[in-house]
């Protein structure tokens, strides 16, 4: 088989109705749901599935990666703070539990 963006080709049937299952690779590596839209797009002799939605966490824009939230809207500036506070907090208590840790030795 060959390999496309570190997937492998593959042959999926098309059932009595018209359906095409999408394997769980697939699914998993789109982080796709049940219940998600597919845009379907027929260029010459192929049809493209294309998300609706965008996928959540770090993907490729151009050259570059960012995080995505999955959402269409852009985080605001209160949940950015919050996310760097909680962030923060967490490496606070884990330095104050190491530094615990070392005294009891």
């Amino acid at each position: 088989m060959v390999f496309y963006n570190g997937m492998k080709n593959m042959l999926v049937p098309i059932d009595k109705a018209g359906r095409v299952v999408l394997p769980k690779v697939v699914r998993e590596a789109l982080a796709f749901n049940a219940g998600d839209l597919l845009k379907i797009t027929i260029r010459g002799n192929e049809v493209v599935l294309k998300p609706t939605k965008e996928v959540c966490g770090v993907i490729k824009r151009g050259k570059a990666f960012v995080f995505s939230t999955g959402e269409a809207d852009l985080l605001d500036n209160e949940a950015v703070e919050r996310a760097r506070n909680a962030t923060r907090l967490e490496s606070l208590i884990d330095i104050s539990e190491g530094l615990a840790t070392q005294k009891r030795k």
